[in-house]
């Protein structure tokens, strides 16, 4: 009788161990072949990496000044960027070899916290996917920290560490400002759980502003945000799509130059038009994230009602959607910041596939138009067709995903969500 009592343990304790060991494998596979498929390319998609070890050694050797330094960024992005350089003793090349190593490092540890939930079989397998989807962008941009960030902040809050929310909120939003837009959601309507949250992410955040100061001066910590206000209509965002499509028929009507501002954009007839809308959708989102924090707040203090932690992930990943699709900047990194909260919203709700879905489509779009078809995009014409039509169609679906997690949105600050 013990041994039948047993069995039936052990046999799913086994079929645990074989998926860890297909998941593993999925994971190991996976990435050799993408990190192998894309190293002939590898150079000419490391720009990026370049510009962080040319300011960052530039930086270490005292040649350049904190205050002056990829003043595009968020101060303590100066300081991650140590630890490659660190670890890559100093040379471009081991600075190269140490961030790329970080951040498959990431991808893997954020892998195993997938798979650690009690439902994460579905999860893991998302980002498995999702991350091969992307591409080498994943590897060569600094997005997929603060987007692992505010996904593992929604993890903190599914196992009730309001601290850990907390905290890494507030990291996540030292190197790129959106994830401090979660804060608000990831209230819980339990008092001491969400001072606790709050405390911690003013407190951390306290930190970061004060040792920004410290570092670089005031001006080098607003820098970012006068950077983003002067920059124009890049070619990848939805503002700029009906442009982009335009310009098949006519290039020189709509030319596209890389800007002062490190990005290529968009100019011609009707620039300026798209890019008051782009600006008057970006308020309008903020009032609309206020609102939305004044219904959920009402929800949980006023109502005195207890939405689910995958209520909370749906706000979260909502306001992620809105984020991207309001702004006249659009880079295809961007979408990890949807991809991460979107595995962690499967491990608290595996029905949410069709947003899960869509998300793996776009990130497929996103990798078809950059890096692998971006030179034909950029020269315009009839040959880039094919390519202005794949990014609209990405768009298209962004917009369309966005309006799905609207309406869900507005069902859970409604009281309307299971």
């Amino acid at each position: 009788m013990p041994l039948l009592a047993l069995a039936p343990v052990n046999g799913s304790r086994v079929k645990l161990v074989h998926q860890a060991w297909v998941v593993a494998s999925a994971w190991l596979v996976t990435r050799v072949v993408l990190l192998a498929a894309w190293l002939p390319g590898w150079p000419e998609l490391a720009g990026d990496v370049h510009y962080y070890w040319k300011n960052t050694a530039a930086l270490a050797s005292g040649t350049a000044s904190a205050a002056n330094v990829m003043v595009e960024y968020p101060t303590p992005v100066l300081w991650l960027l140590r630890l490659p350089l660190l670890l890559g003793g100093g040379t471009e090349d081991g600075f190269r070899l140490a961030f790329h190593a970080i951040l498959v490092a990431l991808d893997l540890i954020f892998t195993i916290l997938l798979w650690q939930r009690g439902r994460g079989w579905l999860a893991t397998w998302f980002w498995i996917v999702f991350v091969v989807a992307m591409g080498p962008i994943t590897y060569q941009r600094l997005d997929l920290v603060p987007a692992v960030l505010s996904a593992t902040a929604l993890l903190a809050l599914a196992a009730r560490r309001p601290a850990g929310v907390g905290a890494a909120l507030a990291a996540g939003a030292g190197l790129k400002f959106w994830p401090a837009f979660l804060l608000p959601v990831s209230l819980r309507g339990e008092k001491r759980s969400d001072a606790i949250t709050a405390a911690v992410f003013t407190g951390v955040g306290l930190l970061i502003v004060v040792g920004s100061i410290a570092y670089a001066g005031i001006a080098r910590l607003v820098s970012p945000l006068v950077w983003q206000s002067g920059r124009g209509l890049q070619i990848e965002s939805v503002w700029a799509t009906p442009l982009m499509v335009a310009r098949i028929a006519d290039p020189q009507a709509h030319p596209v130059h890389y800007s002062a501002w490190q990005a290529f954009e968009v100019f011609g007839p009707g620039v300026d038009a798209l890019l008051v809308a782009a600006s008057l959708a970006t308020l309008l989102s903020y009032v609309a994230f206020l609102v939305g924090y004044g219904f959920w707040i009402a929800r949980l203090y006023v109502r005195r009602e207890s939405p689910s932690v995958a209520s909370a992930g749906l706000l979260m990943v909502t306001v992620v959607a809105i984020t991207l699709i309001a702004n006249k900047t659009l880079s295809p990194q961007y979408l990890l910041w949807l991809g991460a909260p979107v595995a962690v919203l499967l491990v608290l709700q595996p029905r949410l596939r069709f947003p899960a879905v869509l998300v793996l489509l776009l990130g497929v779009l996103t990798q078809l138009v950059y890096p692998v078809l971006y030179n034909v995009l950029l020269a315009g014409g009839p040959g880039s067709a094919v390519v202005a039509t794949l990014l609209a169609l990405r768009n298209l679906g962004l917009v369309v995903l966005t309006g799905w997690l609207v309406v869900g949105s507005v069902r859970v600050l409604a009281s309307a969500d299971k």
